[in-house]
């Protein structure tokens, strides 16, 4: 089963096995919806569980579970991150990207730069950092310096200022 981390459980709260997870996803009403199944990646295996309730506190998530009603029985899993299915992730419109799709990419302006090796995500912006031969390079996520994207084929077209490299 392939996965994608959407958490990490950072606690608990209260007596009745309520998770306190800090979200890693921008669908944060779609993830914890009632009914929803998600995988607690706990010793080497996936545990499902089936969510029953959550609410948002101080920018993390308190979920309630339908297998755990104690305090007790989740302590266990303090530390440990919260997955999805890869086939239940949302989709998205044709000109957006999920970060761990851009990772791997080759960046090309005219010739060879480098290969995508992180996402920066930062208050003004996302950065893609940029493994060249020589030195790592960041280059703001925007149209005016990245021109093309396209995953299928694993490239990255990109229009740099004097200077960057």
């Amino acid at each position: 089963m392939k996965t994608i981390t959407i958490g990490r459980i950072i606690g608990t709260h209260g007596l009745k096995g309520t998770l306190k997870i800090k979200s890693f996803t921008d669908f944060v009403e779609n993830r914890y919806k009632t009914g929803t199944v998600l995988f607690i990646q706990y010793k080497d295996q996936y545990i499902p569980i089936t969510v029953e309730g959550y609410r948002s506190q101080k920018g993390v998530e308190l979920v309630d579970v339908k297998e755990y009603k104690n305090i007790n029985d989740v302590e266990q899993f303090k530390g440990s991150f919260v997955m999805i299915k890869e086939s239940d992730r949302e989709r998205l419109e044709d000109d957006a990207f999920y970060f761990n799709e851009l990772i791997g990419l080759e960046v090309y302006q005219d010739e060879l730069i480098g290969v995508v090796s992180d996402v920066r995500e930062l208050p003004q912006g996302e950065l893609l950092e940029v493994k060249t031969n020589e030195k790592t390079i960041l280059i703001p996520f925007q149209k005016e310096f990245v021109t093309n994207v396209d995953v299928k084929n694993k490239r990255i077209d990109v229009t740099l200022l004097d200077g960057f490299l």
